[in-house]
């Protein structure tokens, strides 16, 4: 009886695991495959079979995706869509690394480090996390208005150096780190940065790698702020660039679907390679003790 439910509820979950797959597969595979038709094919389905609705006529055909990748598309006026994944790829990187920096180090001194009121600290910290991007923009804007940094990439990466999520992220992982690791380390006369370096920072690499991708993610997608601080066609990012595809006049899907996948592919690529990091990374920084 108890085998016959165990067989029962896998099958459950694979079908329900399933659903879920083709769920998420299917409007991916929707993109690729309307990135291949011409602007016919599209506009010509109520004509046409089911199959041809759904299937391009030529796999080979690249068109749309050479015209946004070069530049020839209409809507962006020349500007190759290469330069917005570039800008994209800028401000990802270069808002990554500060912001990984600090927050390992905050995460650090809270887990490890006593100090006055560290829990309220800690939790005012934490509050960030809560205040809407919105809020702050004003402010924000003139803080980076008077320091001349519109229509730049420091402009675009300045308000993303402190994540309170990446330090609770990170503390919940250090925590259960044992103090006698970082005790023989200072007995041995190593210094706090040494041991911060070559003993925490080696056990957390699964949360490390969580942060990173879960970082780069939300900074590529970032719409708001660069709206706010880019003015300039050259400057402008992935999702600036996208919003140039569809209009209240005109929306060409084949294009547009073609930008879609391009600005897809390198968080696909990212996910992929750092897939097991992930997870194990999630798993680590839920379990305390």
């Amino acid at each position: 009886m108890k085998k016959a439910q165990y067989i029962a509820g896998k099958i459950v979950t694979y079908f329900l695991l399933t659903c879920f797959f083709i769920f998420i597969l299917v409007p991916f595979v929707m993109i690729v495959l309307t990135a291949l038709k011409n602007p016919s094919e599209i506009t010509d389905m109520p004509n046409r079979t089911l199959w041809h609705r759904i299937i391009p006529d030529s796999f080979a055909n690249f068109e749309n995706i050479k015209a946004v990748f070069f530049g020839y598309a209409s809507q962006l006026n020349g500007v190759p869509f290469y330069r917005f994944i570039y800008n994209s790829l800028i401000v990802t990187v270069c808002s990554l690394i500060p912001s990984l920096f600090l927050a390992l180090t905050s995460a650090y001194g809270f887990a490890k480090y006593e100090f006055p009121a560290k829990n309220i600290v800690f939790y005012m910290f934490l509050g960030l996390v809560m205040i809407p991007m919105e809020m702050v923009s004003i402010p924000l804007f003139m803080i980076i208005s008077r320091m001349g940094l519109i229509n730049t990439y420091a402009g675009m990466m300045v308000p993303g150096f402190i994540s309170a999520f990446g330090t609770f992220l990170l503390k919940e992982s250090i925590e259960p780190i044992p103090l006698s690791y970082i005790e023989a380390g200072r007995i041995d006369g190593a210094g706090e940065f040494w041991i911060f370096r070559k003993i925490i920072v080696p056990m957390i690499k699964g949360p490390i790698v969580t942060f990173i991708v879960i970082k780069a993610t939300w900074s590529w997608n970032d719409f708001f702020w660069p709206l706010l601080v880019v003015t300039e066609e050259k400057m402008k990012t992935v999702t600036l660039g996208l919003s140039k595809f569809s209009n209240d006049l005109f929306k060409e899907y084949g294009q547009l679907t073609a930008a879609v996948l391009l600005s897809i592919i390198p968080l696909l690529i990212v996910f992929i390679f750092c897939n097991r990091n992930i997870k194990s990374g999630l798993m680590s920084a839920g379990v305390k003790g």
